[in-house]
């Protein structure tokens, strides 16, 4: 019987997914260009983790994949938005470990005669098959579509005979979260002693939560006070209680993840906090800021972002540093969560 939430962590299969421990730099040129006060910044390369041309659903597929093989599944159905990074790296990841693997996309089918860019292009080369779904009467969100796609998808791979394991956006769930709560680990033994303590500030995209939800837990089991701020890539407004849907999403998938931990620990609405500065007018609508952020880091540090996720996370970080709410004293560090492809899609 586990009472430690690190045996209890360790205990939990996985698979060798990710390449890792991905590199962490230090980003000093960016920071001699921003001034004298600009904290020390960090870059965590998750965008390296090798599955895809690289993402931070590596990580939690390493924990997703392993438990549809405790569950003695051979099917693996998940979802997303057209261009998905998630949805392609769980196709290359079902693929290599013998899975049969289905995805649920949000849009129209494309024409036969279009070009394919994009993770699009990466699904034909996979050969995935995808249901595109839309909203039909009676659904407002394309959550709706997606969730009803997968369950007839479900339902089909079922009257075949499979087993299926069902994966949602971004691989969200409490055990997907676990890859992010083992990456806190593996960030505290890369840096030097000492400088875990400055470490003010982790800054990251957060779309559909899981990331962000073990981070948290992650940092908790560490005893680390970090803030994680998560920068919202979906502008989804408040309720009247002033409290969004996205963010009550991820209260409760954070205490899933540290219940699953063992960690007798309430989350709070003002433990997850969300950056909606930079989301721009729509889910996968680049903004100016994150333009003039993927142009900062890529001509100081030779770093890609990608329009969707990254660059407005980083133009969160960016916004942050030149408000003076850190000191030169201080250490930011920004997740990037990847999202290559995207660089090369329509939008």
């Amino acid at each position: 019987m586990f009472t430690n939430p690190d045996d209890i962590l360790d205990a939990i299969p996985r698979l060798p997914i990710a390449l890792l421990p991905t590199p962490l730099q230090e980003l000093e040129r960016l920071r001699t260009l921003l001034g004298p006060q600009c904290p020390r910044l960090f870059i965590k390369r998750d965008d390296l983790t090798g599955l895809a041309l690289g993402g931070n659903k590596s990580r939690k597929l390493e924990y997703l994949l392993a438990d549809a093989k405790r569950l003695g599944a051979d099917t693996v159905i998940t979802c997303g938005a057209a261009q998905s990074n998630h949805a392609l790296q769980t196709a290359a990841a079902a693929r290599k470990f013998g899975f049969d693997v289905r995805c649920v996309l949000y849009g129209a089918s494309p024409s036969p005669v279009a070009a394919k860019t994009g993770n699009v292009l990466l699904h034909d080369l996979l050969d995935t098959p995808i249901r595109w779904v839309r909203m039909q009467e009676g659904e407002t969100r394309r959550e709706q579509a997606l969730r009803r796609g997968m369950l007839e998808e479900a339902g089909i791979a079922m009257g075949e005979g499979r087993s299926v394991y069902r994966i949602p956006t971004g691989g969200s769930t409490a055990v997907g979260a676990l890859g992010y709560v083992r990456a806190v680990q593996e960030l505290r033994a890369q840096l030097a002693a000492g400088d875990a303590e400055r470490v003010r500030a982790f800054y990251f995209a957060s779309g559909s939560g899981g990331t962000h939800a073990g981070l948290v837990a992650g940092a908790w089991m560490a005893n680390w006070p970090v803030r994680c701020v998560g920068a919202e890539v979906d502008p989804i407004p408040p309720g009247p209680d002033g409290i969004s849907p996205f963010q009550r999403a991820i209260v409760t998938l954070t205490q899933e993840t540290a219940a699953l931990l063992g960690m007798n620990r309430q989350v709070d609405y003002d433990d997850i906090e969300l950056d909606s500065a930079y989301t721009g007018p729509a889910y996968g609508a680049e903004t100016e800021e994150g333009r003039d952020a993927t142009r900062l880091l890529f001509r100081t540090e030779g770093i890609l972002l990608d329009p969707v996720y990254t660059a407005k996370a980083f133009a969160a970080m960016l916004g942050a540093v030149r408000s003076g709410a850190y000191s030169r004293d201080d250490t930011m560090l920004f997740w990037h969560t990847g999202g290559a492809a995207g660089i090369f899609a329509g939008h």
